[in-house]
């Protein structure tokens, strides 16, 4: 019995040494980056969405990076296009290149409420790194003519701002 014991515990340690030695190899650990959006007006009340609101996470990994996005008080069964854009909301750039979303028949990111208006999606890229002198940004748009705004209007946004902790999956040491 207490060579069984010691041998768990031996492969414990082993197997917690070579995770932490992967995770050093491999650099930093994936920073994480969040994000509140809130309605950017007057579009947004324009559209009859003025409570739309929601959460955006990035995962900034060494090789996978994804992106979620969760609204909420959108208009039901609507399609809505999305990307993760360069610049803050108060000045935003273009969508950063490399993000491969759920996407419609021109390439655009989608997101499709439900019909409680709430909706979920995602995206992924291999070759996404932030640029720490940069900021970033996540918009939600309105896909087609709505209430006489332009598809492709700005309906809500939300800053990625860097996390604290670096993500689950990075985490150093055994878990509890």
């Amino acid at each position: 019995m207490t060579r069984r014991i010691t041998a768990v515990a031996v492969a414990s340690i082993a197997a917690i040494s070579i995770a932490s030695a992967a995770t050093a190899a491999s650099g930093q650990p994936a920073k994480v980056y969040k994000a509140s959006l809130t309605a950017v007006n007057p579009a947004a009340t324009t559209a009859g969405l003025a409570d739309v609101g929601g959460k955006a996470q990035l995962v900034d990994g060494k090789k996978n990076n994804k992106v979620s996005l969760h609204m909420r008080n959108l208009a039901a069964d609507t399609v809505y296009l999305w990307h993760v854009h360069e610049g803050t909301c108060a000045a935003t750039g273009a969508p950063v290149p490399g993000w491969t979303y759920r996407t419609d028949a021109a390439g655009n990111g989608t997101l499709t409420s439900n019909e409680s208006g709430n909706g979920n999606t995602r995206g992924k890229s291999s070759t996404f790194n932030a640029d720490p002198a940069k900021s970033y940004s996540v918009n939600v748009h309105v896909s087609t003519l709505t209430n006489g705004l332009a598809p492709g209007t700005i309906i809500a946004c939300g800053d990625l701002k860097a996390t604290k902790k670096p993500h689950p999956s990075q985490a150093k040491g055994p878990k509890s």
